[in-house]
């Protein structure tokens, strides 16, 4: 397996991935979290592994009252992959690229092949 080198786009996404992903820890366990114990943001700083960086931009951030489930998640997910694959065969590769982010997002890209797969849509692009 060759490895993919990435570009300021790729680092760019990378980093806006990650924010989406902190997002998400956030909704999936402050809510429950708040109820029992009150403050739920160091409990979120664990779970996601947040840099000190990260905690101050999550601190920012609203916590949400209800969270989606983790089959609705993955559902967006897969939709957001196969959309890429469509996208990507129409000839819209800035969607298909912002959709496999998506996808990344919501867990249904490990992470090599979702830079895998920048590094082909930029090839056909």
């Amino acid at each position: 397996m060759t490895a993919v080198v990435e570009n300021d786009d790729l680092q760019q996404r990378r980093a806006k991935i990650r924010q989406r992903e902190l997002l998400l820890a956030l909704e999936q366990w402050a809510p429950a979290y708040r109820n029992v114990a009150g403050d739920s943001l160091h409990y979120v700083f664990e779970l996601a592994a947040a840099t000190e960086e990260e905690q101050a931009w999550l601190r920012k951030q609203a916590v949400p009252k209800v969270a989606r489930t983790t089959e609705e998640l993955r559902a967006l997910g897969r939709q957001a992959n196969a959309d890429a694959s469509a996208a990507f065969l129409a000839g819209d590769y800035d969607r298909a690229r912002d959709l496999i982010d998506d996808a990344r997002v919501y867990g249904a890209l490990p992470d090599g092949e979702w830079a895998r797969l920048h590094e082909f849509i930029n090839s056909k692009a």
